[in-house]
């Protein structure tokens, strides 16, 4: 199967797509308060894996948008590789760096519970969270959820050969999906790959680039999505291992150009809100745990916290951050020849 670019404009503003970010940080939140009040199972469910399957349900959602992104953006070789890495550098580092920089101005560390007030992180921990390195030099993350972004931000490095890849297809993805998966057992097993990470999480993201490349057939009625992703962290939490998470981000990268898009309004305009938000709130979420439950013991505190850090931090910075990197991004857009002028009648 080939990539159209009907898969490109899809999945441009998908509310499916909103709906499945939505799920992936509200998961990772709720993890996290159930980690601060030590509620470690519910319902014989392990609660505290629900943010870990939440991130990778996010990169399933990334590198099929991304993938999106690459094709609309019609660029080959050089171009798009600039292009995409300026891209991405201004819609992750700004957020990233302020939240470490803002921890270690509190005095913040991840505790495994969420933020503490502990002693001030080493130069070594501090320049690797900013720069997102931090399994590269075996440092903590100073904030818990910035665990994930070094193994995203150094997928960005295989993304872009995935995309200019033309003749991938169903079984050249499927045979290298099995292959990654099985070398992400020698990553876990052989000291020197310790710090490979990215090769644990490989069989999480290809799913997303299967997805994009899939001839959307939209079978499945809409009403079904919703209940189709809630029952994948659910199964996650009967059963955590690397192993379930790879086939259930799998099944979801498979099923996704299955389904029609929701009808719901509601629903649909609650998700594209969260979604909006959502790196904010991902990022966010600690700090609002450690002030508002923590110091203040208020959960109106909190709530509120919820709802206006994560607006104030996008329009504030993530947004104009995403504009200048679209500016800067520009300049490697192919120039289109003007068109001939048309003698007037």
């Amino acid at each position: 199967m080939t990539i159209t670019a009907d898969n490109a404009t899809a999945y441009s503003a998908s509310p499916n797509l909103d709906v499945l970010r939505s799920l992936a940080v509200l998961l990772v939140l709720l993890d996290h308060l159930c980690r601060h009040f030590h509620h470690d199972r519910w319902a014989g469910l392990n609660v505290v894996d629900l943010g870990t399957f939440g991130v990778l349900l996010f990169f399933v959602h990334t590198s099929l948008v991304l993938m999106g992104s690459m094709q609309r953006s019609g660029l080959t070789g050089l171009q798009l590789l600039k292009n995409f890495y300026i891209r991405r550098f201004f819609r992750i580092y700004p957020l990233s760096v302020l939240a470490v920089l803002a921890a270690v101005a509190l005095h913040l560390h991840a505790d495994g519970r969420g933020l503490a007030i502990s002693l001030r992180p080493s130069t070594l921990e501090i320049l690797s969270n900013i720069f997102l390195v931090q399994n590269l030099t075996y440092t903590d993350s100073i904030i818990g959820p910035l665990w994930s972004l070094p193994i995203e931000v150094q997928m960005y490095m295989v993304l872009p050969a995935l995309f200019l890849w033309k003749k991938r297809g169903v079984v050249t993805l499927a045979l290298l999906w099995v292959l990654c998966g099985y070398l992400g057992h020698w990553q876990q097993v052989v000291p020197a790959l310790a710090w490979f990470t990215l090769l644990l999480y490989i069989p999480n993201f290809l799913p997303g680039v299967m997805a994009f490349t899939f001839r959307r057939r939209q079978i499945i009625p809409s009403f079904l999505w919703l209940p189709f992703l809630v029952s994948l962290p659910l199964t996650y939490a009967i059963m955590p291992s690397r192993r379930s998470g790879g086939f259930l981000c799998l099944l979801l990268g498979l099923t996704i150009p299955l389904f029609k898009e929701i009808r719901s309004r509601p629903l649909a305009a609650a998700t594209k809100y969260i979604a909006q938000y959502s790196y904010g709130i991902y990022l966010a979420h600690s700090f609002c745990i450690w002030y508002g439950l923590t110091r203040a013991h208020s959960w109106l505190l909190f709530a509120a916290m919820m709802v206006a850090l994560p607006i104030m931090l996008y329009h504030g910075l993530e947004q104009p951050a995403i504009r200048l990197g679209s500016r800067i991004a520009s300049r490697y857009l192919p120039q289109r020849s003007p068109e001939p002028a048309v003698a007037a009648a």
